[in-house]
């Protein structure tokens, strides 16, 4: 196998610098060191027996339509918008830095070593020192091939809105992944609403952040896919904070399982996690968040919540809450609970002229909308209100 992938790695490197064809090469061979896992083994199958991998060349030359939305922001806006693989050209030494390296590890798992070696497009975003950006910057794409990957690297005092809602209408298994890197006092509000329809997707949004650094992570999974996520923020520098804002809905025979960690690294950072899900039908939703708080990093804040409601006998809401902390002089704490959706509520609204399924999704809107409410976007805050409503309206066997 090996050989054969190292042939269409080349193949597609045609026009890529020698740093990226090699870093490439190498995740293939790394590729089969790593202890698979029946999850991973699944996706890999599906993605070296699709015919259209085969033509990974004509994939990055076309940045598998997906970059097609913007070429490149001008340079006069202060900011840089570029296809991942024509930034590979344009910016090579912080590409060469940082793709894969900081936040998201092409070294860390087999899943991630396949993905650098398939890479099929992806975005590049630069906003160089002290720069703020006051209109949102939209990544709204198609993503028609089941790699893609976005770099956004935010200097020392920038500012930025992210809004990435990308779609994908291929049912093959995806990986799609987001890396966040906030120089020295940096601040981002980070939104996220993707639709997917593959049958198994793994989603990753991995953030490295500097010394006084704010991230506002803010996530909406309304898909039905089989869903298995990454969200992870290293606060490695002095006061930065984080704070992971999400809610999810898992339907039908959908299986979600959604990892959530912040790692207060530096001293005196804040770490907090914030989630709401509800499982119907036959579904299963877990959660497993971690708030890992390392020696050395005293005077850090390390807070998460997780709640997920159960709407039908038959789906299952697994919370599993974990605090690692190796430093005396912290603040840390959790809170999980799972329960079904309240009898007594139910009754009163079906007393009222309700239907159950029409009570059943007034009471979810209630359970999800307090997070929901909390994302600052106004027109955001809307599209995925009305987002929910469509997603609660969906009837499953």
């Amino acid at each position: 196998m090996n050989q054969q992938l190292l042939s269409q790695v080349m193949a597609s490197c045609v026009n890529a610098p020698d740093w990226l064809m090699k870093k490439r090469q190498l995740a293939v061979l790394l590729q089969e060191r790593f202890k698979s896992t029946p999850a991973t083994e699944k996706i890999i199958a599906a993605w070296l027996e699709n015919p259209s991998l085969a033509q990974l060349e004509q994939s990055v030359g076309e940045q598998a339509n997906a970059d097609q939305v913007k070429a490149a922001v001008p340079h006069t806006t202060g900011w840089v918008n570029l296809p991942l693989f024509a930034a590979a050209n344009v910016y090579p030494e912080l590409l060469q830095e940082n793709l894969m390296e900081k936040a998201i590890s092409w070294q860390d798992s087999q899943l991630n070593a396949m993905h650098l070696a398939l890479l099929n497009g992806g975005r590049f975003i630069y906003i160089p020192d002290g720069t703020i950006v006051k209109e949102p910057i939209e990544l709204t794409v198609d993503c028609p091939l089941p790699n893609y990957h976005n770099l956004v690297i935010v200097g020392a005092g920038a500012q930025a809105t992210i809004v990435e809602h990308q779609t994908a209408t291929s049912r093959q298994p995806a990986y799609f992944g987001t890396e966040l890197l906030l120089g020295d006092g940096a601040r981002v509000d980070y939104y996220q609403s993707n639709r997917f329809s593959a049958v198994q997707n793994h989603q990753a949004v991995r953030a490295y952040q500097a010394q006084h650094s704010v991230l506002n992570m803010y996530l909406a999974l309304f898909d039905e896919h089989d869903l298995t996520t990454d969200f992870y923020a290293n606060l490695d520098g002095q006061g930065g904070a984080a704070e992971i804002k999400m809610v999810t809905i898992a339907s039908g025979r959908q299986v979600q399982d959604v990892q959530t960690q912040i790692l207060n690294h530096g001293p005196h950072t804040v770490g907090n996690i914030i989630q709401n899900g509800v499982a119907k039908d036959k579904a299963v939703l877990n959660f497993h968040a971690v708030g890992k708080t390392e020696r050395g990093a005293y005077g850090a804040n390390s807070q998460q919540q997780s709640r997920i409601m159960t709407l039908s006998d038959e789906c299952k809401g697994e919370a599993d809450p974990v605090l690692l902390i190796e430093e005396n002089d912290v603040n840390a704490g959790h809170a999980a609970s799972i329960g079904k959706v309240d009898a007594d509520d139910l009754y009163y609204l079906e007393s009222r002229g309700l239907s159950e399924h029409d009570a059943q999704v007034l009471l979810t809107r209630g359970f999800l909308l307090p997070v929901l409410n909390q994302f600052p976007d106004q027109k955001l805050r809307e599209n995925l209100v009305d987002e929910l409503a469509q997603r609660l309206e969906e009837k499953h066997e």
